[in-house]
């Protein structure tokens, strides 16, 4: 904390007033911090967790510098409460850019921790998710799309190096395409073998509001075959679908679209898939009222950890509302229903609220 605190010092001392000519180095320090409750009627042997919980859902800081025009970093680490391991470290990396800045075509080298190139929601800032999850979230069974993936090794942050080739078309339209190669063990962890995972996603805006994106992983990793055996250089590999209209947290309707299809973490490969949609409406309020603005949120999620087999996928399906304090301050309360196939397991449902706030 001293060391934050130092650098905070640092930062107001040698960040200039917004001026025609930007100086180096300069540095911008910024936070998050989310609060949750849920309360959900989950009383069956394979829930997880307490049924009602109030809990620190992310407690960030994140510290960006830039050394020169084309040289800069980005450090976040986590502080979230309930986890046995205390600070994680999420993002802790550096870019350097091979182009000037005010090129169409920009070419910038990468390396240090970051989330995989895959998954267009995933890949949305934690700031402002108008669903308050990506995936299932505490409280309900890990079961949802984007918990299979991230098991599967797809999602999430993890320790490599990436070239990010970008094309501005004009101010609302850009062209970026990110290929990434990584330990494939996840969040801070060393390299398991030789083998490296690899990764490529490629998004285009069509307009100002409509996007699309392709994605495609291969994992690596150690497994267990049978007993005492493992197999050190299996490999599984995945491909995504994305599709977005709108911007969060910007006036009128958001929507994003989610297909994901690949192979599981495990000796037999099986094929799972996930399809995510979320929505919602933003809607300004009046500046003479209390509320900055609201926003109806609407989310279903569809996860089939084995396509092979019949009555095992789960849908999730969460309704709500977000009231906006501040553009940077949120309430958020909804409603959630876990449904699995499976004939006699049941259906999970209760509320889930929290406090967003970021600068």
């Amino acid at each position: 904390m001293r060391w934050f605190l130092g650098m905070g010092l640092l930062a107001i001392s040698v960040a200039s007033p917004a001026s025609a000519q930007e100086t180096y180095p300069n540095f911008v320090i910024g936070a998050r911090l989310q609060t949750q409750f849920y309360a959900f009627d989950n009383d069956n042997q394979s829930r997880t967790g307490s049924t009602s919980n109030f809990y620190i859902r992310r407690a960030r800081i994140q510290f960006n510098g830039k050394l020169r025009e084309n040289i800069s970093l980005v450090i976040q680490p986590s502080f979230e409460g309930g986890r046995a391991t205390g600070v994680r470290l999420r993002d802790a990396y550096m870019d350097i850019r091979a182009t000037p800045a005010a090129a169409k075509t920009s070419f910038t080298f990468r390396m240090g921790a970051e989330k995989k190139p895959f998954n267009r929601y995933e890949l949305s800032s934690s700031n402002n998710l108008p669903s308050l999850e990506r995936n299932a979230g505490r409280g309900l069974l890990p079961v949802a799309s984007n918990n299979l993936f991230e098991v599967g090794g797809y999602l999430a942050t993890d320790l490599g190096t990436s070239l990010i080739l970008g094309h501005q078309f004009d101010p609302s339209r850009r062209f970026v395409m990110q290929l990434g190669v990584y330990n494939g063990q996840g969040e801070s962890l060393n390299d398991a073998n030789g083998a490296k995972s690899v990764g490529l996603r490629a998004t285009l805006d069509v307009t100002k509001d409509l996007g699309f994106g392709a994605s495609v992983f291969s994992h690596e990793g150690v497994v267990a075959i049978t007993g005492a055996q493992i197999d050190s250089s299996l490999r599984n590999n995945a491909f995504g679908l994305e599709a977005q209209w709108g911007r969060i947290g910007s006036e009128g309707l958001f929507l994003i679209a989610d297909y994901m299809r690949g192979q599981a973490f495990s000796a037999t490969k099986a094929i799972m898939s996930g399809v995510s949609l979320v929505g919602a409406y933003h809607v300004r309020t009046p500046k003479s009222k209390a509320f900055f603005a609201v926003e109806p949120v609407l989310r279903i999620d569809f996860a089939d950890p084995d396509t092979d087999l019949s009555n095992n996928a789960s849908t999730l399906f969460t309704a709500g509302v977000n009231v906006y304090l501040t553009a940077r301050a949120q309430l958020r309360l909804v409603f959630e229903s876990q449904n699995p196939e499976l004939p006699g397991a049941p259906t999970i449902s209760g509320l889930r609220s929290g406090w967003t706030m970021h600068f």
